[in-house]
């Protein structure tokens, strides 16, 4: 029987995938990187640490690429 808590499943497909490379990041113990810390901020549903063009995308920079 597989158990999900309802924190990963409400994060969205973006949120989980930041997740897993802040999690891989640290286990390869790669965390001196802005990457890093970007990863780690959008993984916690934080503001993105990076700039981005467009202010209509605070949390990410894909919704610049639609």
């Amino acid at each position: 029987m597989v158990v999900s808590s309802s924190t990963q499943t409400q994060m969205s497909t973006e949120v989980r995938n930041w997740d897993i490379v802040a999690k891989a990041m640290e286990a390869a113990g790669a965390t001196s990187s802005q990457m890093y810390v970007r990863a780690k901020a959008l993984a916690l549903g934080k503001l993105d640490p990076m700039p981005t063009s467009s202010p209509e995308a605070p949390y990410s920079i894909s919704a610049v690429a639609g």
